[in-house]
């Protein structure tokens, strides 16, 4: 395997097995997001755009305890950090930081209530329905591949890989579609998110850390930047997959054995995963999304620019 493509399989670990409650829009769509409601161009662009990304900066820590935490204080205790933020950069930042919140920004339309079906999340709905779907494919697959008892196993990881698949299917579209630069934009977003990027995330949330973990603010700072610097590596990277000429190809290939290893993880299952296969459910993920996910896309975005002006969250001068 190429040193490329060791670096695109490390970006696909963060989509093939995060945790299933960190889910929301993908990476490239939050950009979008935060591009269309905040400043198009320019340095405070792209802090905008890694600050809309960084409330996920936590989903890289993989089985520890404070994960959770660290993330529902990302998404719902969004505001410590706007409170935080002093400099012009730090403002951008954290005005992109805002439009990602769960309470009523971008990841409420996506995990909660929908524009265009208020009773869900249009990733939730989307993915459940992809989920359904695949459930006889993935169990004849198992079984074909010696695993007596394929239920537990779809029932653990098939959610996470079809939730995965939707969020990444949506910024493929976008990329394709609405914004073909998304990819490049989030690798220049990462390169040149502001030194003190990681410093407000201390600020804001080292306390509660350490509260919850019975230490000390100077060691959970540590723990905090570190997350934040795997994490811009990891944007980069997925950037990087998402800017080249096949980015299907790419991401399935990388996905399959990312898979691989998931199942190893998870149930102790030692099974070869197809290229085909990962190909199949991208694109079936492609299929249940391309009808409508523009029309909610634009209505998300004229949803965050109006909560985010009625919240008094201002938009940093360009």
């Amino acid at each position: 395997m190429t040193k490329h493509a060791l670096l695109v399989g490390a970006a696909l670990m963060l989509l093939w097995s995060a945790p299933a409650p960190l889910y929301g829009y993908g990476s490239a769509t939050h950009a979008y997001i935060a591009r269309e409601v905040g400043n198009k161009e320019g340095p405070t662009s792209l802090q905008e755009i890694y600050g809309a990304l960084l409330p996920d900066v936590f989903n890289m820590m993989f089985g520890d305890p404070y994960q959770d935490l660290l993330a529902t204080q990302t998404h719902y205790e969004f505001m410590k950090l706007l409170e935080k933020a002093e400099s012009k950069n730090d403002k951008a930042l954290a005005y992109g930081f805002a439009s990602h919140n769960e309470a009523w920004g971008a990841d409420r339309t996506a995990h909660i209530s929908s524009i265009g079906h208020p009773d869900s999340g249009y990733v939730t709905r989307k993915s459940d329905q992809l989920a359904a779907t695949l459930e006889p494919q993935v169990r004849l697959f198992l079984l074909f591949n010696g695993v007596s008892n394929p239920d537990p196993v779809v029932a653990e990881v098939l959610p996470t890989v079809a939730h995965s698949a939707i969020e990444t299917a949506i910024d493929l579209l976008i990329c394709q579609k609405e914004d073909p630069d998304a990819g490049q934009r989030l690798v220049l977003a990462a390169r040149t998110r502001g030194w003190s990027a990681p410093i407000l995330l201390c600020k804001a949330y080292a306390a509660p850390l350490a509260t919850a973990a019975g230490t000390t603010e100077a060691v959970a700072a540590p723990l905090i930047i570190a997350a934040e610097n795997e994490f811009r590596l990891q944007i980069e990277l997925y950037g990087t997959a998402l800017s080249q000429e096949n980015p299907i190809d790419a991401l399935t290939q990388q996905g399959a054995d990312l898979a691989k290893l998931l199942l190893a993880a998870k149930q102790g299952i030692i099974v070869d995963v197809p290229v085909d296969l990962m190909k199949q459910i991208m694109n079936a993920a492609v299929d249940a999304v391309k009808n409508d996910y523009a029309a909610e896309l634009a209505a998300t975005v004229t949803y965050v620019r109006q909560e985010l002006a009625s919240h008094g969250v201002a938009k940093s001068a360009p």
